[in-house]
């Protein structure tokens, strides 16, 4: 080949790669929220997952996107391991389509006669204002490049096999047994790593294979390399990400370099039933007619990949076992609380990722630093509260000297609200956010806003219990007790049932303490009208209490009210947050009724 030709031929590739990568980037703005969503809910068990990675690697053309989108949902916890295996098993079938999508439109069908018609239709698409036909027009022209460049793939590789060196070579490496199919399966592993597209390296195999460059026993054992070289995108990629998303990009690999082993134990029979399987159905000869490779190695890619998910399907606990050994958890120290620790870069990949970021930040901050400075305030450690001790013993024993609030609120809480609104615009400014996501970003951030207002609420009671201090009156400190032993009660609540609460939303827990909340509320107002005319306090006193008073219902209310909302958004159900509206107007009622 010619300098020339060979400039060609890059030329040609990247074409065919640029038009690869606009046709599956459009598609993934026209489908990607709705099928991110998809993958999240409906992968239940192994075959649903397997279906689901075969649908969208399907519909995007793209193995190393959906898998990279796995490991990022992974990583954010969106997806078990398990899951995750069972997609990248059907992203696996998936990809071979391409193949099918080549041989049957890039050599059957003259496409470059009807591509530059096509590209005017998609620019007409493209021009338009609505997001939807622009994504369209893109998706078209993205399709007829890919075709284009593939046809000037071809008249690049146009007198290939008269060269005797390139065809022996190959040629050679076929005949040589066993280590000769294993330097043809490096060659597409190290194809495809450079490229970093399992589809471009399947587009020159084919198209060589065409045309009498590669036999058909070469270019299968190419296409064996392909499928280890595409794992290592999303190697590359975990990287920099989580312990759960290094083991799902190593799973990837485990399982390829499975099947690929396998296969390889039985390389020519698998290639004769092969060559019968085409001479039955589609009358193809790919043994011998270099014209007919393309079928019969797109029947290998398909036929292979379908039948190593079917085999492992089975094994995915052991192949998960396997990379948790190879990969094990790492001990992390906690970092300061005054930074964040899950508001990441890479999160942002994705809206989905990105809104389970923000809210891991926004319980993180909860379950600690709300809960500390609440504790402390009524000077009790966090282990205590967690402990069996009588509450009362907890509050009596005041083994916690106390906290500054406006220190705590500048070091602790300010820092990380700042991170999380910048965080939030972000969100909202890089993604075109559905109406849901949207108000689940926004709710987090109202969310985040409510826990400076609780420690608002948590200053007045501390406030108003020393202004009393020395007043040397039981009534008015048991009372004060009670008020206090009830805010302990609800930080043990939250802190021995945190799952519940933040993740899973138990209503039935908490609509139990804001309905106890609100009666003991009411309650206490009739007891100090009492009090008041038996002269057991003052009025002033009795305006502490009321106040006091007012402050833990605000506290129950609006911890509560966060812990279900962020499990609602944690969820994604219309439903759960349904039900949560409807718990609260009973709650209301209740609380009427009880008045």
């Amino acid at each position: 080949m010619t300098l020339t030709g060979f400039l060609n031929l890059l030329g040609s590739l990247a074409l065919f790669l640029y038009g690869m990568k606009v046709m599956s980037d459009a598609l993934m703005e026209l489908a990607g929220d709705k099928m991110r969503k998809i993958m999240i809910r409906l992968t239940s068990n192994r075959f649903k997952g397997a279906l689901m990675g075969l649908f969208i690697t399907g519909l995007i053309q793209s193995s190393s996107a959906t898998t990279l989108m796995v490991v990022s949902f992974v990583n954010a916890q969106l997806l078990s391991l398990t899951e995750a295996i069972s997609i990248i098993m059907g992203a696996n079938i998936g990809t071979t389509l391409t193949a099918w999508l080549i041989t049957i439109f890039g050599f059957k069908v003259k496409m470059t006669s009807v591509a530059i018609p096509v590209i005017f239709i998609g620019l007409i698409f493209y021009l338009k204002k609505d997001r939807k036909l622009n994504n369209l027009g893109n998706l078209i022209i993205g399709f007829a490049l890919l075709f284009i460049g593939l046809e000037f793939m071809k008249d690049a590789m146009d007198g290939l096999e008269n060269s005797p060196m390139l065809f022996e070579f190959f040629k050679n490496n076929s005949d040589r047994g066993f280590l000769g199919i294993l330097i043809l399966v490096f060659i597409g592993t190290l194809l495809t790593l450079i490229l970093q597209s399992s589809s471009a390296t399947m587009a020159i195999t084919l198209v060589a294979a065409s045309q009498g460059v590669l036999t058909f026993e070469a270019a299968a054992a190419i296409v064996l390399g392909e499928n280890i070289g595409t794992t290592i995108t999303a190697n590359l990629a975990a990287l920099i990400a989580g312990t759960e998303a290094k083991r799902a990009a190593l799973a990837h690999l485990t399982f390829n370099a499975i099947g690929v082993c396998w296969i390889l134990l039985l390389f020519n029979p698998y290639l004769m039933a092969i060559e019968k399987i085409a001479n039955e159905f589609v009358s193809a000869y790919p043994m011998s007619v270099a014209t007919d490779i393309p079928i019969g190695l797109s029947l290998f890619h398909s036929s292979f990949n379908i039948l190593n998910t079917l085999l492992l399907i089975g094994f995915i606990n052991i192949i998960a076992r396997i990379v948790i050994y190879l990969i094990p958890d790492k001990v992390i120290s906690e970092p300061i609380f005054s930074t964040s620790k899950y508001l990441h870069k890479d999160a942002l990949r994705y809206p989905e990722t990105a809104i389970k970021a923000l809210l891991q930040e926004t319980r993180r901050l909860y379950e600690e630093a709300v809960i500390e400075a609440i504790a402390h305030t009524l000077g009790a450690h966090r282990k205590d509260i967690m402990s069996d001790l009588p509450i009362r013993d907890i509050v009596e024993k005041h083994s916690h000297p106390g906290i500054k609030h406006k220190t705590f609120i500048k070091t602790r809480i300010q820092p990380i609200y700042t991170e999380v609104l910048d965080y939030a615009s972000d969100i909202q400014e890089k993604f075109q956010l559905t109406r849901e996501d949207n108000d689940r970003v926004t709710r987090l951030k109202k969310v985040h806003r409510d826990a400076l207002d609780i420690l608002v609420h948590v200053r007045t009671l501390k406030k108003e219990i020393s202004k009393h201090a020395n007043d040397n009156n039981p009534v008015l400190d048991n009372e004060y007790m009670k008020l206090k032993c009830a805010v302990i009660e609800l930080l043990r609540l939250f802190l021995n049932e945190s799952d519940k609460l933040f993740i899973t939303g138990s209503n039935t827990l908490l609509g139990g303490a804001q309905s106890k909340a609100e009666t003991e509320d009411v309650n206490l107002i009739l007891d100090i009208d009492r009090l008041i005319r038996d002269h057991k306090i003052t009025s002033e006193q009795g305006v502490s209490l009321i106040n006091c008073s007012a402050a833990v219902l605000e506290i129950y209310r609006m911890m509560i009210k966060s812990a279900k909302y962020l499990a609602v958004i944690g969820s994604g159900y219309e439903q759960l947050e349904q039900a949560v509206l409807k718990e609260e107007e009973d709650i209301n009622k209740h609380v009427e009724e009880t008045a």
